[in-house]
């Protein structure tokens, strides 16, 4: 199917060109065919290079700013063009997302500030019942959002991070989920780790957030989001990736016996506080900016029911080699 980019066309613009059609047609009887030259995207994408070079790079928080200002005009422009959506970007520098049913390609990249960071994103929507592509900007408003886990949230209020991943589910009533893994370090005292959970609205604005987290007993969590915390000086294991976990599976005969299920899941640290000189763990919980990974410990959320559901305490492995059975 294809898609077109719906583009804003301003009456300034139509009057000249009919002008320029009547001045043409009065200065002579033939008809001229006038053919739109191709879009050229390889010098489109070394001018977005050149600049976002200078976003991550620039000396100076206001070099680096007003670069982005150039970079996120030019990239709008360039996406709007025929045949954006399959150009590949490979040189462009930023992180790119697609998920497998090409709903939608997110353009996601950090600017550095002299304090802090800010994170910025640019999508490009599938909308399939009007057959275009819309260009929808996110702003980041992580500062000025406080209630994190439990807000949902649209474009204008989007809570920034830079995501590396998109997991792509579905529940039973047709309705998919794109759920991205993501970072935010724009505070001087913790990082965050945060599994985000994104649905489309039928005209392809998203929404971010979605009550779809269960505990290990299938109780629905309160979050709409994951974020976790931690010492901004740790880092923290959260990807998507295929593991193996341990399951009971008894028998008559034995009991204890348990087996391995190999699946899709993300895996996260298991985050602990950390002792300091002269003080008790219990002084230090829930005071984030003293968790740190315990180290082998981890736990999962996997796609069961329609919902991601914990596993806790996996000790995830990688799966066997093909052909060769796991030891018990």
């Amino acid at each position: 199917m294809k898609y077109k980019v719906t583009k804003n066309i301003s009456l300034i613009a139509i009057c000249l060109f009919l002008a320029f059609c009547g001045h043409s047609q009065r200065g002579s009887q033939r008809q001229a065919q006038v053919i739109a030259p191709t879009f050229d995207f390889e010098t489109a994408e070394a001018q977005l290079a050149e600049l976002f070079a200078v976003v991550t790079r620039g000396e100076a928080e206001s070099i680096r700013y007003n670069a982005n200002i150039r970079f996120l005009e030019l990239l709008k422009n360039t996406l709007v063009e025929e045949g954006a959506f399959d150009h590949p970007f490979a040189n462009l520098g930023t992180q790119i997302l697609q998920p497998p049913d090409r709903k939608f390609r997110m353009f996601n990249w950090i600017v550095r500030r002299d304090l802090g960071m800010e994170f910025f994103a640019v999508m490009m929507v599938r909308v399939e019942h009007a057959e275009e592509i819309r260009i929808i900007q996110l702003i980041d408003e992580s500062e000025t959002i406080f209630d994190r886990s439990n807000a949902i949230l649209e474009a204008n209020n989007w809570y920034g991070a830079h995501y590396r991943q998109v997991i792509q589910t579905e529940g039973n009533d047709g309705r998919r989920y794109y759920t991205l893994l993501g970072w935010n370090g724009n505070d001087p005292a913790v990082s965050r780790s945060i599994i985000e959970v994104m649905t489309f609205r039928p005209n392809g604005d998203p929404v971010f957030g979605a009550a779809i987290f269960t505990d290990e007993r299938g109780r629905r969590e309160r979050f709409v989001r994951k974020v976790f915390e931690y010492a901004r000086r740790s880092s923290m294991i959260l990807r998507y990736d295929l593991q193996a976990y341990r399951e009971p599976a008894p028998t008559r005969r034995h009991p204890q016996r348990h087996q391995y299920v190999e699946t899709n899941m993300i895996v996260f640290d298991h985050l602990v506080p950390q002792c300091r000189s002269g003080t008790r763990t219990s002084d230090m919980r829930g005071r984030r900016e003293a968790y740190i990974p315990s180290g082998g410990v981890h736990h999962a959320y996997i796609w069961l029911d329609n919902r991601w559901t914990l596993k806790p305490d996996i000790r995830a492995r990688m799966p066997a080699p093909e052909g060769q059975r796991r030891r018990r």
